[in-house]
């Protein structure tokens, strides 16, 4: 049934074609955070910057990684993106911004080299447990990961975290690595990769 509102109704509900969807959750800007333009000629802080961005695909998830590669680097719209992988252009889009948001996370962080940190962590906080719990930090950002990997609780680690960051601060010679752990303590889980529930998978409801 046609209404001449437009669009069809079913029992008096409307009925969206997929293509009406898409549209509404476009957002061919979702890494506009990085500014770049389609067309050929990218400046030469532009184009630096790229290549910053390169060389931090690597850790970030691959397939938005791949995302990225086509959308900035080959210039492949997010609806081709999507016809390609399979997926809805909504979905392109959220991965596309959180890219973004690890991309930013990781161009950002203050520069470090992991031993140099074990070597003086070690020195100051005494217990490797400690070290391991910051360093295990850095890499993931996400504590529940550093609880898995060490066999203990998110609790712990987040009281040691913090107790670490705490006496760090009271260290002469310390300021650096206090900016690094601040700069972690203020992107938590920006490295997780979270998987979303599909449109199309079932919902289970448990009654009690």
């Amino acid at each position: 049934m046609e209404n001449e509102m437009g669009g069809n109704y079913w029992c008096g509900h409307k009925i969206l074609d997929p293509s009406d969807i898409e549209r509404q959750f476009s957002n061919e800007d979702g890494l506009n955070f990085l500014d770049v333009s389609t067309n050929e000629y990218l400046s030469t802080e532009r184009s630096a910057q790229l290549d910053q961005v390169r060389t931090v695909l690597g850790d970030i998830p691959a397939r938005e990684a791949d995302f990225v590669e086509l959308y900035f680097f080959q210039k492949v719209r997010q609806t081709s993106i999507a016809s390609i992988f399979n997926v809805s252009q909504p979905t392109v889009c959220y991965r596309l911004q959180r890219a973004a948001a690890r991309i930013k996370y990781l161009l950002d962080i203050p520069p470090y080299d992991p031993y140099r940190i074990e070597q003086d962590l070690s020195g100051v906080l005494g217990d490797p447990v400690d070290v391991r719990i910051m360093l295990g930090m850095i890499k993931t950002t996400c504590q529940s990961e550093v609880a898995k990997e060490m066999g203990v609780t998110q609790g712990f680690v987040r009281h040691r975290y913090l107790r670490s960051v705490s006496s760090l601060e009271r260290v002469t010679g310390m300021s650096n690595y206090v900016d690094l752990f601040n700069h972690v303590s203020s992107n938590l889980n920006i490295l997780r990769e979270v998987q979303r529930a599909k449109w199309n998978e079932p919902v289970i409801h448990l009654i009690s």
